[in-house]
């Protein structure tokens, strides 16, 4: 049984879109939703872990348009613990020389304030991009 920081899934929100992070068993995720391409930082996730660790996934879109596929936008992300940054990515959408998406393993330290923040080169809120975690939780 999980215990401590996070949302168990069920209620309202099922699918636990939204900051937090959310358990399932020993697993545990969390799903940004869709952000509008801003050229002002957006924070996509913040949660604080519990007392134990998480092997975690990573996965950062950059943003599309459905109506207009061909056309994309550039997405830095930035990736803190604890008001330190720990990663910066960049997935471009715009060309078909940078990867659309980054995928990135990483380790979720037991008590760590997470946060990943996302800013674009243009504000366009025609294209939207999401970011998500997944893992295992271990003591």
């Amino acid at each position: 049984m999980i215990s401590g920081a996070g949302n168990p899934v069920g209620g309202s929100n099922p699918a636990g879109i939204g900051t937090s992070l959310n358990f399932v068993g020993n697993h545990c995720y969390a799903i940004s939703g869709e952000f509008a391409a801003a050229n002002t930082e957006q924070t996509m996730l913040k949660f604080k872990t519990s007392g134990l660790y998480v092997d975690a996934t990573l996965v950062m879109t950059g943003p599309i348009n459905f109506a207009d596929i061909p056309n994309g936008v550039n997405r830095a992300f930035k990736l803190v613990f604890n008001g330190e940054t720990v990663g910066m990515y960049k997935a471009e959408s715009a060309g078909e020389n940078m990867p659309t998406y980054i995928e990135v393993k990483i380790l979720l330290p037991p008590f760590t304030e997470v946060e990943l923040i996302c800013k674009d080169n243009v504000t366009a809120s025609t294209f939207s991009g999401t970011a998500n975690i997944t893992g295992r939780v271990y003591a």
